[in-house]
């Protein structure tokens, strides 16, 4: 340990507070416990994988940038002086251009060419908000690093997101325009490099505590949280959903907290007219339904172009479905009954605690012989299914199958909500 942090808790003593208000301080202790349950104890590191929820033998970079992270924003010698180790530990796989591997095995390879970019805000955070306590060597330590990673990021041709983050790394102002998850995250981290204030609307929906921007991704029974969730609920209290350890939660630990954020207006459920989907939070998890396929901008009707010839096989032609998520809180019926198997017209109830959908398919333009089928399945958005979920169903699906039809039908899928 460097001999200039020895008088490490008269220096805390003197730091500036760096916006870490009691509620964002629960968001940190999050961050930190996810980071934990993921630490190896013969190692120090994080040991993840994106590909594989089980594997225990990866160590990838990022993440255990964001974990040290969270050690200096818990803001006690202990953590701090854990987290200045394993920064150091990490800044010995930075590469002589500059970058990172996305996994600590593959190095000297880089795969990610924007890790550079993903972790250069990290180190910034750290030498502005901790300065005072990591001594003046670290600190060039840090700056040298932070240099070659923007040498490294200079040195390529940037997509738009990536150049607003260069730019913002140098205090030049930049505008960028984030529509997926994914965007929105980097983007605020790249704002809050030089503000915590900003003016954006967030799709972000305050009751459901969901991030409702981008594309459905479904992990098991409920949408895959997203770190900005933790960082824009914490003021609430946190939903069961988001007390959940998660991977995503150590990304959190990058997001400060945001200085009266433009959300969209609480209400009991949302509508995304993007996959035909709602949102509703039931007794003990966030319910949702889903229509892959679907084209519809009210949450009245979804229609269902079916287009061309027909070549039913040996398997059975599915054209038209809509999933709901499997739960002990949801009930389906068919006409008020228990059933699997039902008519165009017949009324299907999808009831819940909170919410009630009642649902009917509708043959508008073409013609032919339909039947549907309840079914427990799995909505092409689901992420969940592998290793040793490969098989597992986590959603009920409501579907028509086509057993003859002309060659372009229209069918709608009607919707009422009570």
């Amino acid at each position: 340990m460097s001999k200039e942090i020895t008088n490490l808790p008269a220096a805390l003593s003197e730091m500036p507070p760096q916006n870490c208000t009691k509620s964002s301080k629960r968001a940190i202790d999050l961050a930190l416990n996810a980071g934990r349950k993921w630490q190896s104890p013969r190692t120090g590191f994080v040991h993840l994988c994106s590909t594989d929820e089980h594997a225990s033998d990866t160590i990838p970079l990022f993440e255990n940038f964001c974990f040290a992270m969270a050690l200096f924003r818990q803001r006690s010698v202990e953590s701090i002086l854990e987290g200045k180790e394993l920064v150091e530990r990490l800044l010995s796989f930075q590469t002589p251009e500059g970058n990172f591997p996305i996994y600590l095995h593959d190095f000297p390879r880089c795969y990610d060419n924007w890790m550079c970019l993903r972790i250069a805000p990290i180190l910034f955070q750290i030498r502005r908000h901790f300065s005072a306590v990591i001594g003046t060597e670290w600190k060039e330590k840090l700056d040298a690093a932070i240099s070659r990673l923007l040498q490294c990021a200079g040195s390529r041709s940037r997509s738009a997101l990536w150049e607003h983050r260069f730019l913002k790394l140098q205090g030049i102002g930049s505008d960028f325009s984030p529509a997926t998850h994914d965007e929105w995250y980097h983007w605020i981290v790249s704002e809050q490099l030089q503000s915590s204030s900003f003016s954006a609307e967030i799709p972000y929906h305050p009751h459901l505590q969901a991030f409702i921007g981008g594309t459905e991704a479904q992990e098991k029974g409920e949408p895959r949280p997203v770190a900005i969730e933790w960082a824009l609920a914490e003021k609430q209290g946190f939903s069961e959903r988001l007390l959940r350890p998660h991977p995503a939660m150590l990304q959190s630990a990058l997001l400060f907290p945001i200085d009266d954020p433009k959300l969209l207006p609480s209400s009991p459920f949302a509508w995304i007219p993007e996959g035909g989907r709602l949102l509703w939070r039931g007794k003990s998890k966030l319910h949702s339904f889903s229509a892959p396929g679907g084209t519809g901008k009210e949450p009245g009707k979804i229609f269902f172009q079916l287009s061309g010839p027909v070549a039913i096989e040996k398997g059975d032609l599915i054209e038209a479905a809509v999933f709901c998520d499997i739960s002990h809180e949801t009930d389906l019926t068919i006409e008020g009954e228990k059933g699997t198997v039902f008519q165009l017209s017949d009324s299907i109830h999808i009831c819940t605690p909170t919410l009630k959908i009642e649902l009917r398919f509708d043959l508008l333009e073409g013609e032919g012989d339909f039947c549907g089928q309840i079914s427990r399945a799995n909505r092409p958005a689901q992420t969940a299914c592998k290793g040793a979920l490969l098989y597992e169903a986590f959603d009920w699906r409501v579907a028509m199958r086509t057993l003859r039809r002309s060659p372009n039908c229209l069918i709608a899928a009607s919707m009422k909500i009570c």
